[in-house]
């Protein structure tokens, strides 16, 4: 009786301790499974970041996404009279209407966002998210502040994100030069090498997280 008695003690703690293990194993996962969620993420608005941006690009490339640069017009004004607060409050509204887009939205760093758009007519689709960004934002004092859009648009390119990017980003700087407001990109029209310096080290910075999302 007393050695049936000791075995099944035995079996019994040796399945609580493999419950534990088990449990132990699921925790870790799913702490594990979170921190690279949080990682793909902007920590304000809780888009994708460029990291996030690049993970995306991996799941949708077949699908051939045109690649969306959004640059916010008039921020800094709203920055410099309200407060970073205000203008925190501001991105996270625009945030929340570029989750309307068909695809995924990003936000690379400060004023600037990103999106993979999957819409039969991305130039409309575009042009709806304009209107949407250009909407009033009522701050907590009860003022309304607005900001708009320039937006510049390229289709999927076969040499990857980046370079989709870098034409995107040159369409957004002659619609922001223009005050056309959306533009897509022309490689008559369009050059690279301009002289803002923005679009080379955000292409830098993308193109680094992409690979370290490879890894």
């Amino acid at each position: 009786m007393t050695d049936h008695l000791l075995s099944g003690l035995f079996l019994v703690a040796g399945f609580a301790l493999f419950c534990w293990d088990q449990y132990r194993l699921y925790v870790a996962r799913y702490e594990l499974t979170a921190l690279q969620r949080a990682t793909l993420r902007d920590g304000l608005t809780g888009l994708a970041n460029r990291a996030g941006l690049g993970d995306a690009w991996t799941q949708l490339a077949p699908l051939r996404p045109w690649v969306v640069v959004v640059d916010l017009d008039g921020f800094k004004p709203v920055n410099d009279t309200h407060g970073h607060a205000a203008g925190d409050l501001v991105l996270t509204a625009v945030a929340a209407r570029l989750r309307s887009v068909h695809g995924v939205a990003a936000r690379l760093g400060g004023d600037e966002f990103a999106a993979l758009l999957l819409d039969p007519n991305p130039a409309t689709a575009a042009r709806h998210l304009a209107t949407a960004i250009a909407a009033p934002v009522r701050l907590p004092s009860g003022v309304s502040v607005s900001v708009t859009a320039s937006i510049g648009l390229a289709p999927a390119s076969p040499s990857g994100l980046a370079a989709a990017l870098a034409d995107a980003d040159a369409a957004m700087y002659r619609a922001k030069t223009t005050r056309a407001g959306v533009v897509a990109f022309d490689p008559l029209r369009d050059d690279h090498a301009t002289a803002d310096p923005r679009p080379a080290l955000r292409v830098r910075d993308l193109t680094a997280a992409v690979a370290e999302v490879g890894r």
